[in-house]
């Protein structure tokens, strides 16, 4: 129990949500506390009446006899009050671990059989929680849309719509057809919408750009506000997630750059870079490939594999692909059981919105996006020597604030920590070649108050070195070496925070790893420099 509290004590806002949710025994305890003041002072009563010796002596037997049953039944509540309390509190830590345990095993149930594209799914999720819209950029064949398509099965019940985009493509292609019954019976043109976008829950786009104005104008309503306007009224869509892909950008100069800042998350999609899961790709079977709607159907699963069972016995093939052992069936089962609990149903889906709204953001990480504004209006690309100024509306700043909330929030957190903050480079950039130094000015922001802090204790150093003030006595001068030591674990500390964090890739973390490794040593010359005030 100890240890417990301990641990709570630790994290001060999940503690405070642990209390919230733990008032009912915090009042009974009270009761409790109230019952075991008028137990005591009953039996003290007793002691004080004024009576015969062998009165008294009979009443303080008799009502200490009470007493005692009073006490041990106050006590035996007492102690189930507080072991309820400190259950509960250990309920909602346990729930809380399910919570970040669950999205971790739907990202892992998501990414089987897809090979490196494990950005891609986890922002697409993270942007689908949070009701905004990604944008796929890579040439044809690099699995854009098995992205998509995996995003589906993630949601209970969810409806997808998917459809290649080309000049020709009408809005009757994507929106659904004009209703002629409609037209008939009620002369009103509205579409039949059924099997459509404006019924889909995830929707994939492919080669956007190629679109005509009619789509894509529409389209800017359906992403940003999620309404269609059909005939004369207003649909409120399911939409959770558009996924766009296109293997170029919009063209400028064409009216495009209002749908392109309606992608929140822009991601470049690259074929497959490592040999060992090239060559698994090319093995594996079609069939490999999770598909998690599928396996919902326990029954269904089941019964293809009873199938197998009765082919007939002319058919050529092997044992192990004949039958199946019945380990193999109780595995099946339970992964078939496993998925059908992490997938997000719509109820979660609608009270998660409400609770992301609800979700606070420090003060240390508005200080970070301001300075990641700021170093934005002079970005070095490729060590160009003229600097780009990289424009970012204030929509688009608003909307990264709640993919910030939505991360905090899959992380079971009650706030944005500032280790949300390093995906948001995939927010930024407007061309494929300033990501790279995007996120070199986010991961800088992000231990720019250590880096001010070392550069602070640097300039006081060089001080105290040029004055010799502490060389007589070293004890009297500023503890160069304690400041050191926290500054080294506040490093370490963030560092695992972004290694933990859902979004942060094996790019990125090996980028923190690059930048600090050069932190490090200048805390390692700092620290040489400490003995220079202690020579003689």
């Amino acid at each position: 129990m100890a240890d417990l509290v301990t641990r709570l004590l630790l994290n001060s806002s999940q503690f405070d949500n642990n209390i919230r949710q733990s008032t009912q025994q915090v009042q009974q305890f009270q009761q409790v506390g109230r019952n075991i003041t008028a137990t005591i002072g009953r039996f003290a009563g007793v002691l004080g009446i004024a009576m015969t010796a062998g009165e008294a002596f009979n009443a303080v037997v008799n009502s200490s006899r009470e007493a005692q049953q009073d006490w041990n039944t106050v006590v035996g509540t007492a102690k189930t009050t507080v072991d309820n309390f400190f259950s509960s509190l250990y309920d909602s830590e346990k729930k809380s671990k399910n919570m970040i345990e669950r999205f971790k095993l739907l990202l892992q149930e998501m990414n089987r059989g897809i090979y490196e594209k494990e950005t891609e799914i986890s922002l697409s999720l993270l942007a689908a929680l949070a009701g905004e819209s990604i944008i796929l950029l890579g040439p044809p064949g690099v699995a854009k849309s098995m992205v998509a398509r995996q995003l589906k099965t993630a949601f209970r019940d969810a409806q997808s719509f998917e459809y290649l985009m080309s000049r020709f493509s009408t809005p009757d292609e994507i929106f659904g057809p004009v209703s002629i019954q409609k037209l008939k019976t009620s002369d009103t043109y509205e579409r039949a919408v059924e099997g459509y976008l404006p019924t889909a829950d995830v929707v994939f786009l492919d080669e956007i750009w190629k679109a005509g104005p009619a789509i894509q104008n529409t389209l800017l309503t359906v992403i940003n506000e999620k309404i269609f306007r059909n005939g004369n009224r207003e649909m409120h869509l399911p939409l959770k997630l558009l996924v766009a892909a296109s293997n170029e950008l919009p063209a400028k100069g064409e009216g495009l750059e209002a749908l392109w800042d309606r992608f929140v998350i822009r991601i470049e999609s690259r074929p497959i870079k490592l040999e060992k899961n090239f060559r698994a790709m090319l093995l594996e079977s079609n069939e490999s490939h999770t598909d998690l709607t599928d396996s919902t159907d326990e029954a269904n699963v089941m019964s293809k594999k009873s199938s197998v069972k009765q082919m007939p016995m002319g058919v050529e093939t092997s044992e192990r692909d004949l039958f199946i052992s019945e380990n193999t069936k109780k595995k099946s089962v339970r992964s078939v059981k496993s998925v059908c609990d992490i997938r997000i149903s719509p109820e979660e889906y609608a009270g998660w919105t409400e609770r992301i709204d609800k979700i606070g953001v420090k003060i240390e990480v508005l200080d970070a996006i301001s300075a990641i504004r700021k170093s934005l209006r002079a970005v070095n690309v490729d060590e160009a020597a003229e600097r780009r100024n990289i424009y970012v509306s204030d929509r688009r700043w608003k909307n990264i604030v709640r993919l910030l909330r939505t991360s905090a929030f899959m992380q079971d957190r009650e706030e944005v920590d500032i280790c949300d903050l390093l995906p948001i480079y995939h927010c930024l950039w407007q061309e494929p070649e300033e990501r790279d130094a995007i996120r070199s000015i986010v991961i800088r922001a992000l231990f720019s108050p250590f880096a001010e802090k070392l550069v602070e204790m640097k300039n006081a150093l060089a001080e105290d070195i040029k004055y010799h003030r502490v060389r007589r006595n070293p004890d009297d001068g500023r503890d160069y070496e304690g400041e050191i030591e926290t500054l080294s674990d506040g490093l370490t500390s963030l560092e695992r925070q972004l290694g933990e964090n859902l979004f942060v890739s094996s790019d990125d973390k090996a980028e923190i790893s690059a930048y600090l490794r050069d932190f490090y040593k200048e805390l390692a010359f700092t620290r040489q420099d400490t003995m220079k005030l202690y020579e003689v």
